[in-house]
């Protein structure tokens, strides 16, 4: 068989690509449009190109900026309508718990029991996990 016409290029060596602004695939300079997600890569000249450029450069730097603020905290930050779902839940677990606990009491049923004791379990440590001390 005959060896490709287009070698790919070691990126380590040359520095003859261009990155897609899009997804950051490293392509040919010879290539019009992206091989990775087809985005176009001729480089309009203008106020306008620039401008749009300009903003992806910024919202880029944006976005890396709150995910290093993120890992700093911990990723720890929930906003209050999963808080109050998960709050929901472990109320709901909790006191679901309770009454399989006291039915299974009142009958004597072991297996009862065990799924009440899971259930409270469940319920527990899904409201501590909500309070706890998030440092």
């Amino acid at each position: 068989m005959d060896k490709p016409k287009k070698e790919p290029i070691a990126l380590h060596n040359r520095q003859d690509y261009r990155l897609c602004l899009n997804c950051g695939f490293p392509n040919r300079q010879a290539d019009t449009a992206c091989l990775y997600c087809n985005t176009s890569l001729v480089e309009d000249t203008g106020f306008l190109s620039w401008l749009k450029q300009s903003y992806y450069i910024l919202r880029w730097r944006y976005q890396l900026r709150q995910k290093r603020e993120n890992l700093k905290r911990g990723g720890r930050s929930m906003s209050w309508g999963k808080g109050l779902g998960y709050f929901g839940l472990g109320i709901v677990l909790s006191f679901s718990g309770v009454y399989f606990f006291s039915h299974s009491i009142s009958e004597n049923s072991f297996s009862t029991g065990l799924i009440a004791l899971l259930l409270l379990g469940y319920g527990v440590f899904t409201l501590r996990g909500l309070f706890r001390n998030k440092e």
